[in-house]
């Protein structure tokens, strides 16, 4: 179970790193063809790595709290899980919706900034999400009432 909670954290975390890269390239692409191709990977990654990674993280995390003799009753696991759920609420309901919504038309080729605004909203959001997700990573590692 451990190994399947951690496997499934480094692909939530890989996942929201290599959305990072992708909107860096999306930021310098100078086509509409390669912009396109940059959102595709973007929602590829998020439906079929990052969201299956959250959904497995957030379930083997409570098994593996709850089965352990203290349960969920240690302030950081309960810290935990309830910044897991505000990253999944965010995640599902913010920043997916936002990153698969990005518009790429042929108007790209005029130039790379017709995207800059939604590219600074989706890095911003996804360095968030990222950085949250090491911070629990952190926790887990600290356990800082054991």
């Amino acid at each position: 179970m451990k190994g399947l909670h951690s496997a499934a954290v480094c692909g939530w975390i890989g996942g929201g790193l290599s959305i990072l890269i992708l909107l860096k390239l999306a930021g310098s692409s100078s086509w509409a063809d390669e912009a396109f191709t940059i959102k595709r990977l973007i929602e590829v990654l998020d439906d079929y790595l990052i969201t299956p990674s959250a959904g497995i993280t957030t379930v083997t995390g409570l098994l593996l709290g709850a089965a352990k003799p203290w349960g969920l009753k240690r302030r950081w696991i309960t810290e935990k899980c309830a910044v897991t759920t505000i990253l999944l609420v965010f995640g599902t309901l913010w920043l997916a919706p936002g990153l698969q919504n990005m518009h790429v038309d042929s108007r790209w080729d005029s130039g790379p900034f017709l995207l800059s605004a939604t590219l600074r909203w989706g890095a911003a959001a996804a360095t968030l999400q990222t950085a949250a997700l090491l911070l629990l990573v952190a926790l887990s590692i600290l356990k800082p009432e054991k």
